[in-house]
């Protein structure tokens, strides 16, 4: 492998993603001193060797899943001053451990992170510069501390584009309190949100106000049971007609959900949505639709024949409008 460096000096990209047998770099990688874009994501990769300090060009680095990744030296991450891009959400190496080094990169504007505990989650959140300029994805994973989340602290995150909790298991609650709703700019960057196997949640009321939101895909929570609560929001807010709730959206997909029975409480104009995705949802009877839901939208619905069948609707003419848009999965 050393050999294949020795000819390569002038190479810019290289591509070792979704190779699970790399566990580790050669030292000769440190001859590539003209390489720019290094993708390692979902490999086996075990270490970064010291010898990457040589990639002075460096200018995107992927460690993406690398969930085996346990050392990289130090000041290895804040010797690349040329580095725009770090994605290191599902790293098995703790986020935490570089960020303080991150503050050394003038030029990064990209960064992804996982966070598997809430007290390490509010330790990052003072490093000021990336938790107001540089985060675009954020992966809470595993959170075996907190039965309680402040959304605050991901609230001002000016340019956060994915949200993802996975496997909270301990998580009971997401608090929303009256100063996000007032803050300017709240989640405004937002766009897609994912919640998996979050067995203690109820609902997720918090993503009222994402108001740019897309996409929303809910899986095997077991406990959820509603999407947004109306309680909750009259806890924090005066609740003033629908606070153009999702009037972004496009997908929504919800995923074995067994205990599930409300979307919202009133019917939603939908204005951007193109595709409903319901599965192992048997409580949910109604759909938050009217009439005027969609409009002018090619909207498909997708779920169980059995489910459809049992779908109780606002009126008459609210069922010929949506019977259409059905398709069987």
């Amino acid at each position: 492998m050393d050999d294949f460096f020795n000819f390569m000096p002038m190479l810019r990209v290289l591509d070792s993603s979704s190779n699970r047998n790399l566990e580790e770099l050669p030292v000769g990688i440190a001859k590539l001193v003209s390489l720019e874009h290094l993708n390692l994501s979902w490999t086996g990769i075990k270490k970064l060797p010291v010898e990457l300090k040589a990639l002075a060009k460096l200018k995107y680095l992927n460690l993406n899943w690398t969930e085996d990744l346990k050392m990289i030296p130090q000041q290895l991450i804040s010797s690349f001053s040329k580095l725009q891009v770090l994605k290191m959400e599902g790293c098995g190496y703790g986020c935490l451990l570089v960020l303080e080094e991150m503050e050394h990169l003038k030029y990064l504007n990209v960064l992804t992170l996982t966070f598997k505990s809430a007290s390490e989650l509010e330790k990052a959140s003072r490093f000021n510069k990336f938790f107001s300029c540089a985060i675009e994805c954020v992966e809470l994973l595993h959170f075996r501390d907190s039965r309680s989340l402040n959304i605050m602290a991901l609230a001002k995150l000016q340019h956060l584009c994915t949200l993802i909790l996975w496997n909270c298991m301990d998580l009971e609650e997401v608090k929303i309190e009256r100063n996000i709703i007032e803050g300017a700019g709240c989640f405004n960057s937002l766009r897609s949100v994912s919640v998996v196997e979050c067995n203690h949640l109820r609902d997720v009321s918090w993503i009222t106000f994402a108001p740019h939101l897309e996409v929303l895909w809910i899986y095997e929570c077991n406990g959820l049971e509603e999407i947004i609560s109306e309680e909750k929001l009259g806890e924090v807010t005066e609740l003033k007609g629908n606070l153009n709730l999702f009037s972004k959206l496009e997908r929504l997909l919800l995923e074995d959900l067994p205990e599930l029975k409300t979307i919202y409480h009133h019917a939603l104009p939908f204005p951007q949505l193109k595709e409903v995705s319901i599965r192992g949802c048997p409580m949910l009877k109604k759909l938050p639709l009217n009439s005027n839901s969609a409009k002018g939208q090619r909207l498909i619905i997708e779920g169980e024949k059995g489910w459809w069948k049992d779908v109780e609707w606002e009126d008459e003419s609210t069922q010929i409008a949506f019977l259409p848009t059905f398709k069987p999965r």
